[in-house]
This record gives structure tokens, C-alpha cells and sequence, in this order.
């Protein structure tokens, strides 16, 4: 007979503390030393936090609270990885219907029964919750017994299994089976000729004892035992998890989503008072630990040790000695050994782990935390500029130009300038003067104004604007836009240059910034406006990829050509442009082979965090495994959509036997611009 088709009277009432009445008091005992135990740790917890901070109260509460239902309850970060994502929902709905239930049954025996002398717990709705919780305890072993399955297999990489990891899968087995034994003692006491199959496991046991001849007598002193052990073990490993790793309940599913920005990750965090910093002399960024944000420090603690960062990270998988996992691990405990712990030191916080980041995102995008591991890395970086630490002398020097010259590479401006000029004069392509009004103005960036092997992407960018008749224009006084400056943590000179690129973008009348480096893309777009420089701002490829939807471009024929196509990780990954591009090397004819890694997932060139300025000489070049990557695919053409990526395929070229072509040339020369492209050999 189904649930609702039962009178109620065909199921008993609850019984409740059965043949343990007398353990009660020593529960109630437990219960209000874990309660003290848990107030205790989370009022730790955020004092480290806050370090005498206000707390922050949040904004826009009805969009945090779909980040909490989103990340938090849907998991959809963790499903990103399949079997990783079953097991952990298993165990999180499993351990939640558990948890449901025996809150339900609590209200029921210590409120409703005690105060009121009322059930909820009764006929059909019993049922339906003995059957929710006999799905919720067998989700949680299925769910436990994968999670060691995969540990065993090293189906995940660099996944750790220490002391803690095993305390919460036991500690939570143990709760789940020995629940599992003091229910099927309750089902044989009295409720065997109604419970199956809704009580399916605790019918099956008491079934077992019954075949075996085993009574309910013989079995109630080591019932009595092991409901004592299942409610202590359950009680304090509530009252102890500030300091376990069951705290990711709260830290990770709740606060860090909870407070978690919802600008874009893109839009990497402004110093605050950064002028005011400056003038009086403080340290702009962090070196110690107090020096770290409030939402920064709640981070380092949400962090579970999934590994999906370090498995995802270039640095990691080239040997350099920046594992994103193990650096957030250290920095937590930097800051639980108090507020004036060095962040610099050595092993995982070794200057060389934060100058190894390539600043691509794929930790940030992996980290089912919502950890933001850059903007870690980028104020420690901040603080070792601020203070004259260990920043390599490469990097100096390029800040240095920057400042002094306009550009990171140290040459003459008026080298920039004379090309230009002849760009103008050879396509006919003004540069922007005051009163006029453009479609376009575009901003061309350091890399490709100075390199003689990138100014033909932007000469042949121009050529197709102007063939599809787009007033755009050059801008006589670019400079560097500060993008090098930031990543390498000189905040304040990115902040003079930002000024300085808005006043002079300012004089002129366009629609928008038109840009062909996506790091100068992100740049224009998320952080410049962090300080008040705003202006609307298009890719190459964006715009390339509507003219020709618009039928205002030809693209030239390069029909029966095998290419692969790199995605920049400032485009893809941090700003989701993923199709325009893909969409014009369609349009050309060309084959496109997509390397395993692409898209949003992109392996980083190796170009990116500033790593172009200097070689950390330790392990293998990023660009080297990529380029691997691109040759695996069979195709003989890496197509890119960024200067930095052009660069570095471009230096591993001649190893793999590789051309390379940015977008704009393949659709504007199809053929010819493949057979114009030096192969290496």
C-alpha cells in the first residue's frame, strides 16, 4: 500500500529515546559544550576575518543570494568536472537530507511533543520521511566510498589525503552506518510490519536479526552503546567545525559565495585610497597579513584543497614553482599565525611562486570556492613594488620604461610615431583630430606599434575597416596604457597612466575604442573605470565578425587549410569572447582543429602576468607546451587574436614546424597570407 493510502492509525507514533532514556541528560550536556565549542571557533573565525574591522553588511542582497543558490546548492562549478561533481553532491545531499531529518525529528521531540504534546511525524508523512532518510544515508556512503575510489585510483591529480581528509569521510561514514544499525533496532522493536520498503535498510537489518535469531533484548546493550558514540560523534563534530574542514560548509557555501563580487572577476580590485597610501608613505598592497583585504583573508579559509587550481594552472604544469593550492594553503597559515606574518617567505610563498603566475585565470575559473587567486597574487606583488623587495630585474625595468618612455620594452616613442605616420600615409587612415568624429578610434598597443613582425596585423586590420568603409582613426599621442604596470603590481603608475590615456582619449569624439590586444581589451573595458577612465571598447574580432555577418567584408578565400585556433585567455577566459573569432576563420573556409584545451579552458601562452618582461628560468616554457599542444592536432597554422600569443607561438615557431597568423590576416589574405607566413622548421 502506498503512503497516502494508509489510515493514520496504521503506523504507531514515534518512539522516542528508546531503551536510552537514561543517556538524555548527557546528550543535552554534549550538546550545549558543542554549541559552546562551535560560538567560540566562528567568533575566532571572524576576528581573523574582520581583524577588528566592522562587519561588512551586504549590498544588492537579492543577486548575492542567487550567487548562493547557484554556486552554493546547484554546484555548478563543481559539476564541471563530472565525477567529482556526482561524488560531492552525493555527499552534500545526502548529509543535507540526514540533516533536514533529524532537525525535523528534533522539533518533534523537543518542541512539539514536550511544549505542545503534538506530532507532525506521523502516518504517511512518517513514511515518506523514513524512505528521505534512507536515501539521504545511502547517497552519503555511495558518495564517500567514490571519493575514496578516486583517491585510490588518482583519477584526480596533486588531490590531497591527510589526517583531515580522512577525518571528515570516516567521521561521516561512521555517522551514516551506525544510523543506519540504531534504526533497524528501532524498526525490529516495533515497527516491522509496516516500514518496508520505506525504511528500506533499517528493514532489511532487523529482518537479518530476525532470521538469525537474534532478539531485541540481545540487542539493546550494544544498541545503548552505539547510539551513545553515533550522538557524541555527531553533536561535537558539529561543535568542531570551525576548525575542521566541515567549516567550507559555512565559509565556502556560505559567506564566500554570499560575498562573493558581482562585478565581473575581469575587473580585478582597486586599491583603495590609493593616492592617499602614497602621499603618507604606506605599503600599496600586502605584506603581512593584516595588510591582505577582509574578503582575501575569508578566502584563504573557504579553500578546500580540490586541487582544480593547481591541476589547471600553466605555471604548475611547466615546472615553475607556483602551485595555486599549496600558496593559498600557506597563506591561510600566514594569517591564522597573526596579523603581522610575513606573505613572502619561502617554499610555497617564495617570491618566485608569485612572479611565475601568467595571470590567466584558469585557477579562478576552476576554483569551486570562488577564490580569486589572482588578486592574491597581484597584492603581494603590490607590496613587494611598494616596499623594493624581491621584484626580478627584468620586471623593474620595464616599469621603469613605462614611466619614463611610454612603453615596457624601452624604445624610442618616436619610433611608434613614424610608423604610424606611415601607416596613415600609405592606407589613408587619419589620425584623430579634435571636432571630428569617428566611428573608431584605434588604439593600437606597445607590442604591436614596436614589433615589425606584429604591425602587419594591424595594417591589415586597417585595410579591411577601410574597405568596409568604418571611419576609424589613429590616435597621435598613445602611450602605454598601464596594463604591464598593473600586473606587475605598480599600482599607482597604472593609476597615472590610466589618467593620463583617459584626458588624452578624451579631446576626441568616437563611439568606441577599437583594440586587437586582448589584454589592452580588458584593460579598457573592467579596469580602467575601477578609476573613473570609462569608454566603450571593442576587439578586432568583435568588430571584424559583424562586418562580415553584415556583408560589409569579403573574407579571402583559404578554403582546404587545416588551422588551429589559440584562445587568449584575456579573451575567452576572463571576457568570454569565444565564437567571433572562431566564426571569421569559418568564414574564410579554413578547417579549424580545436586543440583538447580551448575555449574557456585555454592553456595560457605564457605571454600573460607580465611574464613577457622576463624569463623565471625554472622548469619548462609555457609557450613550449602549448605550442606542443598546437602541433598535436595536426594542423600546421596556429591562428591568434592577441599580440602577446602571436609572440610566443611565434618563438617556439621554428621547433614545431609551425606558422602563425592572427585572424585579421588569414581573413584578409586567406591563402596568400598563409603561404606569406614564415613556416618553421
Amino acid at each position: 500500500m502506498i503512503p497516502w493510502q494508509l489510515p493514520l492509525a496504521a503506523v504507531p507514533e514515534i518512539k522516542y529515546y528508546l531503551f536510552v532514556q537514561g543517556l538524555y541528560p548527557l546528550i543535552i550536556i554534549e550538546s550545549i559544550a558543542a554549541a559552546a565549542i562551535c560560538l567560540y571557533g566562528f567568533y575566532r573565525s571572524f576576528s581573523r576575518w574582520l581583524m577588528g574591522q566592522p562587519i561588512p553588511i551586504p549590498d544588492h542582497l537579492g543577486a548575492r543570494l542567487a550567487n548562493v543558490l547557484r554556486y552554493s546548492f546547484a554546484q555548478v562549478k563543481v559539476w564541471r568536472h563530472r565525477l567529482p561533481g556526482v561524488i560531492h553532491s552525493l555527499i552534500f545531499w545526502g548529509t543535507t537530507l540526514l540533516l533536514i531529518g533529524t532537525i525535523l525529528d528534533a522539533i518533534e521531540s523537543e518542541i512539539t511533543l514536550r511544549l505542545f504534546h503534538a506530532r507532525f511525524l506521523i502516518g504517511p508523512v512518517y513514511l515518506w520521511f523514513k524512505l528521505a532518510m534512507n536515501i539521504g544515508g545511502l547517497m552519503l556512503i555511495a558518495g564517500i566510498l567514490l571519493a575514496y575510489y578516486r583517491r585510490a585510483r588518482r583519477i584526480t591529480p596533486n588531490l590531497p589525503m591527510g589526517p583531515m581528509e580522512h577525518y571528515m569521510l570516516l567521521s561521516l561514514l561512521t555517522i551514516a552506518i551506525t544510523g543506519f544499525f540504531l534504526d533497524s533496532v528501532n524498526t525490529y522493536a516495533y515497527r516491522m510490519s509496516y516500514m518496508f520498503p520505506y525504511d528500506v535498510v533499517g528493514y532489511s537489518l532487523a529482518s537479518l536479526y530476525r532470521d538469525l535469531g537474534i532478539t531485541v533484548a540481545q540487542l539493546v546493550p550494544a544498541y545503548r552503546a552505539v547510539w551513545l558514540f553515533h550522538m557524541t560523534l555527531a553533536i561535537m563534530s558539529i561543535g568542531f567545525i570551525p576548525y575542521t574542514k566541515f567549516s567550507h560548509i559555512f565559509v565556502h557555501g556560505g559567506l564566500n559565495v554570499l560575498y562573493y563580487r558581482l562585478e565581473p572577476p575581469s575587473a580585478f580590485r582597486p586599491v583603495e585610497d590609493l593616492q592617499g597610501k602614497v602621499e603618507r608613505g604606506e605599503v600599496v598592497g600586502a605584506t603581512t597579513a593584516s595588510e591582505l583585504t577582509w574578503k582575501e583573508r575569508l578566502d584563504l579559509d573557504a579553500c578546500v584543497k580540490c586541487a582544480r587550481c593547481t591541476n589547471a594552472c600553466p605555471a604548475f604544469a611547466s615546472g615553475k614553482p607556483l602551485s595555486p593550492m599549496h600558496l593559498v594553503q600557506a597563506l591561510r597559515e600566514a594569517v591564522h599565525a597573526g596579523p603581522s606574518s610575513k606573505l613572502v617567505s619561502d617554499g610555497p610563498l617564495a617570491p618566485e611562486a608569485y612572479w611565475s603566475c601568467t595571470t590567466c585565470g584558469a585557477c579562478v575559473r576552476e576554483c569551486p570556492a570562488m577564490i580569486h587567486h589572482v588578486e592574491l597574487i597581484t597584492d603581494v606583488r603590490r607590496g613587494l613594488v611598494s616596499t623594493g623587495g624581491a621584484v626580478p630585474e627584468g620586471l623593474s625595468q620595464a616599469l621603469y620604461n613605462v614611466m619614463r618612455l611610454g612603453n615596457p620594452f624601452g624604445f624610442d616613442p618616436d619610433e611608434r610615431t613614424r610608423w604610424m605616420e606611415r601607416v596613415s600615409t600609405d592606407l589613408g587612415i587619419p589620425f584623430a583630430e579634435p571636432g571630428e568624429e569617428y566611428d573608431y578610434i584605434y588604439w593600437v598597443g606597445c607590442n604591436t606599434a614596436y614589433d615589425p613582425n606584429l604591425r602587419p596585423v594591424a595594417e591589415s586590420l586597417l585595410r579591411l575597416l577601410k574597405r568596409a568603409g568604418v571611419k576609424v582613426a589613429l590616435l597621435r599621442e598613445e602611450t602605454c596604457c598601464g596594463e604591464p604596470a598593473r600586473r606587475i603590481g605598480d599600482e599607482y603608475l597604472f593609476f597615472e597612466n590610466a589618467r593620463s590615456v583617459g584626458e588624452a582619449l578624451s579631446r576626441y569624439r568616437f563611439k568606441s575604442l577599437l583594440v586587437s590586444c586582448p589584454h589592452g581589451y580588458n584593460n579598457f573595458k573592467h579596469e580602467m573605470p575601477l578609476y573613473g577612465v570609462r569608454f566603450d571598447v571593442v576587439h578586432h574580432t568583435q568588430l571584424l565578425s559583424r562586418l562580415v555577418a553584415e556583408g560589409r567584408i569579403e573574407p579571402a578565400d583559404a578554403s582546404g587549410i587545416r588551422v588551429t585556433y589559440h584562445d587568449p585567455c584575456y579573451l575567452a577566459r576572463w571576457n568570454g569572447i569565444l565564437e567571433e573569432p572562431r566564426s571569421l576563420i569559418r568564414a574564410t573556409g579554413a578547417e579549424l582543429s580545436e586543440m583538447a584545451r580551448h575555449g574557456a579552458d585555454s592553456f595560457c601562452c605564457g605571454g600573460g602576468g607580465a611574464q613577457f618582461f622576463f624569463d623565471i628560468k625554472i622548469g619548462e616554457r609555457v609557450s613550449k607546451i602549448r605550442a606542443s599542444q598546437a602541433s598535436a592536432t595536426g594542423a600546421d597554422t596556429v591562428v591568434v587574436a592577441c599580440p602577446f600569443c602571436n609572440s610566443m607561438f611565434r618563438s617556439e615557431a621554428q621547433s614545431f614546424g609551425l606558422r602563425v597568423l592572427d585572424v585579421a590576416q588569414l581573413l584578409e589574405g586567406g591563402r596568400g597570407a598563409l603561404d606569406q607566413a614564415p613556416r618553421g622548421t
